[in-house]
C-alpha cells in the first residue's frame, strides 16, 4: 500500500510540474507544502522525490531546496522537426525507460500494404512498447515494420530508439506524414498502461520514409496529455 501512495504521489508531482509549467532550475514548493496539496504525510513526499532524484528529474540542495534539472516543459514542442520519443525525451534531460515490450510476426493487411506501398500478406514486425519514468508510464508505442529490416536486430535495438537502430543497420528516416488525433482510452487501454483514471491521449499517427521516399514504418504512438503536448508553428502565406 506505501508502495502504491508513493507511485501515486511521484505521478502527482510530474503532472504539477508539467501543469505549472515548470522548466530547468525551477524551485519546487517545500515538502510540506506538498504533502498538504496531496493530502498524504511529508515521508511519502520525500520517497516520492527521491525517486525522481534517481531518474535524474529533481534534484535537493541541502538548505535550498528540490530544483527541477530535467526540462520536461520542452517535451513534445516544435513536432516539426522529427524525432524518436527517446530522441524527443532526452533533449529534455529526460531518459525514458521501456517498461515492457511485446513483439510479433503478422502479415500486411489490406491498409499496411497501401500505407507502405508493400505487397499484400508481406511478413512484417509488429511492436508494441511502453515507455517512461521509473515505473510511470508517459507513452505507448505501436510501430509496424517489414521483417527484412530486422534481421540483425539485437534485444537491445527493440527496447530504444528504433530511429537509431535502423540507421545502424543504414537505414535513415527522413521525413514522415503524420496525424494528430485526440485519443480517449477504453478499459483495456488503461489496464494495459497500469492507468487508475481515464485520461486524454495524443496520437501521433505516421508514416515514415527515407530520403528516397520509401516508406519504412507505420507508427502509432500515443501520448499521456498530461506529459505531453504538441507545438506546430503556422504560417499566414
Amino acid at each position: 500500500m506505501k508502495e502504491n501512495l508513493v507511485s501515486q504521489v511521484k505521478r502527482e508531482i510530474l503532472a504539477y510540474i508539467f501543469r505549472e509549467g515548470l522548466s530547468r532550475g525551477s524551485r519546487l514548493p517545500s515538502i510540506e507544502s506538498l504533502a498538504s496539496l496531496f493530502s498524504v504525510g511529508r515521508s511519502t513526499v520525500r520517497e516520492a522525490i527521491r525517486s525522481l532524484e534517481q531518474a535524474h528529474i529533481l534534484e535537493t540542495l541541502q538548505g535550498k531546496g528540490t530544483f527541477l534539472i530535467a526540462d520536461p516543459s520542452s517535451l513534445g514542442k516544435d513536432i516539426s522537426r522529427l524525432r524518436s520519443a527517446t530522441e524527443m525525451a532526452r533533449d529534455s534531460g529526460i531518459e525514458l525507460v521501456t517498461l515492457r515490450v511485446e513483439k510479433e510476426k503478422i502479415l500486411a493487411d489490406a491498409l499496411i500494404s497501401k500505407k507502405l506501398g508493400i505487397p499484400l500478406k508481406s511478413p512484417l514486425v509488429l511492436l508494441k512498447r511502453i515507455r517512461g519514468i521509473e515505473n510511470e508510464p508517459l507513452l505507448y508505442l505501436e510501430d509496424i515494420i517489414p521483417e527484412n529490416y530486422t534481421a540483425n536486430f539485437s534485444d537491445g535495438d527493440w527496447h530504444g530508439s528504433l530511429f537509431q537502430a535502423l540507421e545502424q543497420k543504414g537505414i535513415v528516416i527522413a521525413y514522415s506524414k503524420a496525424k494528430i488525433i485526440p485519443y480517449c482510452p477504453d478499459k483495456d487501454f488503461l489496464k494495459k498502461l497500469g492507468l487508475k483514471r481515464s485520461v486524454p491521449f495524443l496520437l501521433l499517427e505516421h508514416v515514415h520514409y527515407d530520403a528516397r521516399g520509401q516508406a519504412i514504418l507505420f507508427s502509432k504512438d500515443y501520448y499521456h496529455s498530461e506529459f505531453f503536448h504538441f507545438e506546430v508553428l503556422r504560417k499566414r502565406l
